[in-house]
């Protein structure tokens, strides 16, 4: 006879799976200017800082490009003597950041002094530009001639400002590099961040998190619940985590080989992997923590009778008992028994075939 000893197992039945590595949701900030002179030549932020209003983040052809909390982007430049709504919203921004301006809405000089300073305390000063000279009666002839020098506006400038919703946003990816010129297609064989041409997005912010995403077929869709643990090993990038099933796909859908399939996604419980885009990674759904132990043998030491009723026999001394058994669930080869008999218990050998010859 060959017998192999019962035992007290943790029974979790395991299913294996490939997926990838997804990054999450995130929000874009655009560049608020684009074109062939709009080059990057300094980049003062990097991957998870907080945006801070009114701090320079990054440079646009030497010109300060920094966030403000705005409900709406600016859309003009503003100058001497404008009102309006956008200049309400400076005033409000200048406040916040402590500088005592009035609430008129209107772009007035002690409104553009407190921006001046504001420039002036990260290393800049305020555009300006010179205004439409005023209208003047010729001189009559043999009188002096003087010069007219034309009053100067002050100006801020549409594309030094990015908007923001709220001063607790997080950069989760800086999208430029010093050298990218904004708005110009990138170049074949381009990085996101580097070579001459690259997209319009400065920032990507608060991205969610990442999860891993798989698609499984009939077969398998049955052993898996919400809140499954499993791990995730990247065998490419040599790196593994844990995590759990967050939702299973009820229906089906064609899958890349032709056959039907179910979406399910995974969440990350330990730290979560980079994603892979090109690759995928190895997904074990099924974990031991906190499942009991249960009595268990050899699936192969299971009869079953015509009747239907199944059986293990129990080796003693050379001589071989058989006990009606009612048997759970399985994993890994071996499968539970439910209420087993006194005579079964853990390290009874049972028979699970016979040597021939």
């Amino acid at each position: 006879m060959i017998t192999v000893a019962a035992q007290r197992k943790t029974l979790v039945e395991k299913v294996l799976l490939r997926g990838k590595v997804e990054a999450g949701a995130s929000i874009g900030v655009s560049a608020p200017v684009t074109g062939p002179n709009a080059v990057v030549t300094n980049v003062f932020v990097s991957a998870g800082d907080v945006l801070v209003e009114g701090k320079v983040v990054v440079e646009v052809s030497g010109e300060p490009v920094f966030p403000l909390v705005l409900p709406f982007p600016l859309y003009r430049d503003i100058s001497d003597g404008m009102t309006g709504p956008d200049v309400h919203e400076v005033q409000k921004a200048l406040r916040r950041m402590g500088y005592r301006v009035p609430g008129s809405g209107a772009f007035d000089a002690a409104t553009q002094a407190a921006l001046g300073r504001m420039y002036l305390a990260r290393g800049y000063r305020l555009t300006q530009r010179s205004a439409p000279p005023a209208a003047t009666t010729t001189p009559a002839a043999g009188d002096p001639q003087e010069e007219v020098h034309p009053p100067v506006a002050v100006a801020l400038s549409k594309a030094h400002v990015i908007r923001i919703d709220r001063p607790t946003r997080v950069i989760s990816k800086v999208g430029v590099a010093i050298g990218d010129v904004l708005g110009q297609t990138a170049a074949p064989g381009a990085g996101e961040s580097g070579g001459n041409g690259q997209s319009q997005a400065l920032f990507e912010l608060d991205a969610g998190p990442a999860t891993v995403t798989a698609v499984v077929g009939q077969d398998q869709i049955g052993a898996l619940r919400p809140g499954a643990a499993a791990e995730v090993i990247d065998d490419v990038g040599g790196t593994r985590s844990t995590a759990a099933v967050e939702t299973v796909g009820t229906t089906p859908r064609q899958g890349s080989d032709g056959a039907p399939g179910y979406d399910v996604r995974l969440v990350f419980r330990g730290p979560a992997l980079a994603p892979t885009p090109n690759h995928t990674v190895r997904v074990t759904v099924g974990d031991t923590t906190g499942a009991a132990p249960v009595l268990a043998v050899p699936i192969t030491a299971v009869y079953s009778r015509m009747d239907g009723s199944t059986f293990v026999t129990v080796e003693d001394r050379g001589a071989t008992t058989d006990h009606d058994v009612r048997v759970g669930g399985t994993a890994d080869g071996w499968v539970a028994i439910v209420d087993p008999p006194t005579a079964l218990t853990e390290g009874t050998p049972v028979v699970v075939g016979r040597a021939i010859g």
